[in-house]
């Protein structure tokens, strides 16, 4: 674990030097990684806090408002590192955004490719964020609707491949490409929602669709790892995704035994993808909707937040271990937040 405690602090250094606070999809893991990093690194912590005080102080509202690491604002507000004002900007940015469908509003409305559609990233986004935010307010009927918004979110994105990257209100359908990346975004962002929604009625629902889909996951592992497509190894490898897998199934959440046989290589993977400069490379650049499966075949890299990010989150998953968004370290024990809830 020294080895790892070593590569997660240069993730950390070189991920802290990133300037962010103007919210962009994929932002959130990354803040979310620096403060799993905190147990190792406590400056990576104190530099998630620096960017959120960056923001609520400095810069102007808009949509990119509710892009913003919802889950992580909650935690830094309890914590009494961030003001109240903070969690209130965050949650008041969600509320202002248009309904995509009743109870899914759309993210970046301003922007044409994303007005009228449904990226599988949101299910990262949104949920844990409104259950944290709900959990610092004690508001149970926001907890409630962040379980729900991502039940919703499923109805749409759901294909018999599995889960597609984007929903188009307009053509009211999917685009039926397992995009892996997506299906990693999903995976965590239904496994925070679970350990966030404690005695929650849906918390069940969430861990089915969170074992179905991690299920999918495993099966789709090819001897060189995962390609940018589920059920395609034939493809070029996907970085990203090995350290999804990590995070996943270290996650207290993660409802499913454990495949010993995939752990090695995915680490080993994880490991000889970060240089030594911090930076985990061959994780693909932004991935932009689409109609066309066979766009999702080939894909540049580059580093980017989501990237450190979910590096980050494995990394500290690794050694560290039980970090959720949105709940102090420590607060849910391996196992505990998997269970079925109490009806």
């Amino acid at each position: 674990m020294n080895d790892l405690s070593g590569v997660t602090s240069r993730v950390a250094r070189r991920t802290m030097s990133w300037p962010l606070g103007h919210w962009y999809w994929g932002d959130a893991i990354c803040v979310d990684g620096l403060l799993a990093a905190g147990g190792i690194l406590p400056e990576a912590r104190e530099r998630a806090a620096q960017l959120l005080r960056f923001w609520v102080e400095r810069v102007p509202r808009g949509y990119h408002d509710a892009l913003g690491p919802g889950a992580a604002i909650a935690s830094l507000v309890e914590q009494g590192e961030l003001p109240r004002a903070a969690a209130d900007r965050f949650l008041e940015s969600v509320e202002a955004l248009p309904q995509l469908y009743p109870g899914v509003p759309t993210l970046e409305p301003h922007l044409p490719r994303f007005r009228f559609g449904l990226c599988i990233d949101a299910l990262y986004h949104l949920p844990p964020a409104l259950a944290a935010i709900g959990r610092l307010r004690s508001d149970e009927r926001l907890i409630d609707r962040g379980a729900e918004m991502a039940l919703l979110m499923l109805e749409r994105l759901r294909f018999p491949g599995g889960l597609a990257h984007w929903y188009d209100v307009a053509e009211d359908r999917n685009n039926e490409v397992a995009w892996s990346r997506g299906a990693g975004w999903a995976l965590l962002g239904l496994l925070d929602t679970a350990a966030l929604c404690e005695e929650r009625a849906a918390r069940d629902d969430l861990i089915s669709a969170a074992a179905e889909l991690g299920a999918a996951v495993l099966d789709a592992a090819g001897p060189d790892g995962w390609g940018p497509v589920l059920g395609r190894p034939d493809l070029p490898r996907e970085s990203s995704v090995a350290a999804f897998y990590l995070a996943a199934t270290r996650h207290p959440a993660w409802p499913l035994p454990n495949q010993r046989d995939l752990h090695r290589p995915a680490l080993d993977q994880l490991l000889g993808d970060i240089d030594g400069q911090g930076v985990f490379r061959g994780v693909s650049a932004d991935v932009l909707p689409t109609w066309d499966p066979s766009s999702y075949e080939s894909f540049v890299t580059e580093p980017s937040p989501w990237g450190q990010g979910v590096a980050l989150r494995a990394l500290a998953a690794l050694s560290e271990g039980n970090f959720v968004p949105g709940l102090p370290i420590g607060a849910v024990t391996a196992g505990q937040a998997g269970r079925p809830s109490r009806r």
